[in-house]
This record gives C-alpha cells, structure tokens and sequence, in this order.
C-alpha cells in the first residue's frame, strides 16, 4: 500500500514539474488588437498596390489613423481597444484617384487581416 502511494506521489510531482514546459508565457499574445490593411487592384486582385493611402476611423469617434501601404501593398495598425473601424483607400494623384471602401471588426490580442479591393 505505501509503495502505490509513493508510486502515485512520484508520478503528480513529474506531472508538475514537467507541465510549465507546455504552458505558453504568452509570448504570443499581443495586448491590444492588431490590424493589417492589404490593398489590391479590383480588376487584378493578385496585384497589390504599394504608395496607396489609407485612413482607419470610426464615423461617430475621434479615433483616426492614416498610413501608406508598403512595397507589399500592406500597413499595418494597432489599437488599444476592439472596435469596428471604417477602411478608406486612395490611390494615384488627382485626377486619377482610385478609391476602396470596406468595414473591419478588430479583436483582441489578434492581428485582423483586412483585404481592400481599389476601383477605377
């Protein structure tokens, strides 16, 4: 009887001990919510477009941020707080401005991908 116990005491204290190395440190976990805006071109959507602008906001807040996509037709954002933001994209120069248009729900310790297709 007392060796089953013994046995059985060895066995939860390997359980123990061996347990933090599967447990994630939350290493991952990025506090906030992260956003990533790709643009691409309507008419060819496998072409991404670089140099485009892009404005995140919310019609009925103050929060508002702009950023230029980069040579992947990508820009990235971060954001405290989960929230549905309006997505604007312009692209090229007046005249010739292309424009897209979409609606994105972030979520907490999550980087959202958000695709936005331009227009002619």
């Amino acid at each position: 009887m007392m060796k089953k116990v013994r046995i059985f005491f060895l066995m939860a204290l390997a359980v123990v001990l061996v347990s933090p190395l599967f447990i994630s440190c939350g290493e991952d976990e990025i506090d906030g919510c992260g956003l990533t805006i790709v643009v691409k071109d309507a008419t060819n959507p496998t072409q991404r477009l670089s140099n485009a602008r892009i404005t995140i906001s919310q019609e009925s807040g103050s929060i508002r941020r702009t950023g230029v996509s980069d040579a992947n037709g990508e820009a990235y954002f971060f954001f405290d707080n989960e929230a549905i933001f309006g997505v604007d994209v312009a692209y090229g120069d007046e005249p010739l401005v292309r424009r897209g248009k979409s609606t994105v729900r972030l979520k907490y310790n999550e980087v959202v991908i958000k695709e936005v297709l331009v227009a002619e």
